[in-house]
């Protein structure tokens, strides 16, 4: 089977059944397709309980590196998902940690420079470091070109950056002097590349690609995507889950990230792997609008939610 020219829309039963019938794992994207901001998606408890039913597998990925995994876990189970366990759940600060140790090879107890919030934080500790800035009070102080903390500790072993609600000038400077230092040769990691999410109330706010791709603007380098569409992370998720990546399909919002995601990671085989949900980021005239000529961005399905998808199943 060859990837189509164009998105199927699911509209029957039927093409529902069918797509049970043809996935066994199922990769959701959260922000957009789960949830918008503190509230649930209608249906999409429901959704993951039918899959559960039918003895599917699933997992949860989410470019968002401000929360841990424990966090996430409280809030699914807050939303009516009692069963999500913690190494189901793959958020960008998770996949940073990760790729320190898997990837890069960076010591434990090593120290790593943090733009980010606690997400990060959290997920270095877990994972035997020991985060530099991120949180601390003293980056809220106001600019001094003589503050501190830029000085350069010299024990930094690596940068992460992901998204912060307390971006400011001093953590920009203090950031960049660890992304300049040794001409430019720490590691530098970036979470994800998503510009936008979709907010409460219907608002559009920046997310962690924003702030990479400011950074790496700034230093003039490179980094290390850890977020989707990596390969890094899938490669991570699919050995790590034990899924067949023939057989799984991601659920997104976003085109070039999460339909990207699942068909540059050839999830679903030649066809693509990738269904894209109405619900977050993206709407039917963007899609209806969308360039065919890079497949990479063509979803295989969509619908407008995962909340239809159940209706449809029960009709």
């Amino acid at each position: 089977m060859t990837r189509q020219a164009a998105p199927q829309k699911v509209t029957s039963k039927e093409e529902a059944l069918q797509l049970l019938e043809e996935f066994d794992h199922f990769l959701f994207d959260c922000d957009g397709v789960i949830w918008l901001g503190p509230d649930k998606i209608p249906g999409a408890s429901e959704f993951v309980e039918l899959l559960k039913e039918k003895k599917k597998t699933y997992a949860f990925v989410t470019n968002n590196s401000s929360v841990s995994r424990d966090t996430y876990k409280k809030k699914f189970e807050k939303l009516g998902f009692p069963d999500v366990t913690k190494d189901i759940i793959f958020p960008s600060c998770y996949a940073a940690a990760l790729i320190l140790k898997r990837d890069l090879k960076i010591p434990e107890g090593s120290k790593v420079w943090v733009l980010g919030d606690e997400g990060i934080e959290h997920e270095l500790k877990e994972a035997g470091y020991v985060p530099l800035g991120g949180n601390d009070e003293a980056l809220d102080e106001e600019w001094d070109p003589a503050h501190r903390l830029l000085k350069v500790d010299e024990d930094v072993k690596a940068v992460v950056i992901g998204s912060t609600k307390k971006l400011n000038y001093l953590r920009v400077a203090t950031t960049l002097q660890y992304l300049l230092h040794k001409n430019r040769s720490i590691p530098f990691i970036g979470t994800n590349i998503d510009k936008t999410y979709p907010g409460p109330f219907g608002t559009t706010l920046p997310a962690g690609g924003s702030f990479v791709n400011y950074m790496s603007f700034t230093s003039s380098r490179d980094f290390i995507d850890v977020g989707k569409p990596s390969p890094l992370l899938l490669d991570n998720i699919i050995e790590s889950c034990l899924f067949d990546r023939k057989k799984t399909l991601m659920f997104g919002d976003t085109l070039y990230t999460d339909v990207k995601f699942g068909n540059d990671g050839k999830l679903g085989g030649d066809a693509g792997g990738s269904l894209l949900v109405l619900s977050g980021g993206t709407s039917q005239e963007e899609l209806d609008l969308l360039d065919k000529k890079d497949e990479s961005l063509v979803p295989l399905y969509y619908v407008e939610s995962v909340g239809r998808l159940l209706e449809l199943l029960r009709n």
